[in-house]
């Protein structure tokens, strides 16, 4: 995956080569997000400065793919729908069956898959399914989030005292006097470096209890790039509900 930086924007992109391709072409869409397709003589300096060139163009349309998203999170949980799960949209096949069965939710790492009792009418389907979702997302962000933040333990004499997965109310991530640390479960829907963002915000809070520039610098040394994370999460935190 390849990145370009526009403004403050850092944006991630597949760059395919193609001896057939006489012109860049771009393409933005909702399952494979932004593609490039260049010519094989082109070199990456070459498409890089290019797409600084359509900047606007890639904004515009970047933001028109976000707004579909955005409205797709008025679920109504039915087969065809798509949900988030580490940066990748999931699409969700909805089955019925006998009246006794016990709703459940299962991933196959390409769709999620639910099972409803026959007698339940769709228009009910939010009810019972949107439990089953946040149940999932809860059990996922528990063990992703814990083994993340053991990953960046090292660079901390300061241990957390409990590391915890809830919902939190406007927040991602919270770091109690105690070091105590709470993330919010949505966190999950986000790609891995936006998820390794939270932990690490929240880890350098053991050490600084304020947003003071001591408490960016730890967090710099870290994620040297965390400007473009922290700036993705203020855009898009938004796309990672259900």
């Amino acid at each position: 995956m390849e990145q370009i930086r526009i403004g403050n924007t850092l944006i991630d992109y597949r760059l395919i080569y193609s001896s057939r391709q006489k012109t860049i072409e771009l393409a933005i869409d909702l399952d494979s997000g932004f593609t490039v397709r260049a010519p094989a003589s082109m070199s990456k300096e070459e498409v890089s400065a290019y797409l600084q060139q359509k900047a606007n163009w890639i904004i515009t349309n970047l933001d028109k793919m976000n707004e579909v998203i955005r409205n797709e999170t008025r679920k109504e949980f039915v087969s065809g729908e798509k949900f988030l799960y580490k940066g990748k949209r999931y699409r969700l096949k909805v089955t019925t069956v006998n009246e006794e069965v016990v709703p459940s939710l299962s991933f196959t790492h390409s769709k999620f898959i639910v099972q409803v009792p026959a007698n339940i009418p769709e228009y009910d389907y939010p009810r019972i399914i949107q439990p089953l979702f946040i149940d999932f997302y809860h059990q996922k962000a528990e063990k992703i989030l814990t083994r993340r933040a053991k990953k960046y333990l090292l660079y901390f004499e300061n241990k957390p005292s409990l590391i915890k997965v809830q919902s939190l109310k406007n927040k991602w991530g919270n770091c109690s006097k105690t070091n105590q640390l709470r993330f919010n479960w949505r966190v999950v829907m986000a790609k891995m470096s936006i998820i390794d963002y939270v932990v690490v915000h929240e880890l350098c809070h053991t050490k600084y209890k304020d947003h003071s520039k001591a408490f960016w610098n730890e967090v710099q040394k870290i994620l040297p790039d965390y400007e473009e994370r922290k700036e993705w999460l203020r855009i898009n935190g938004d796309l990672l509900k259900i």
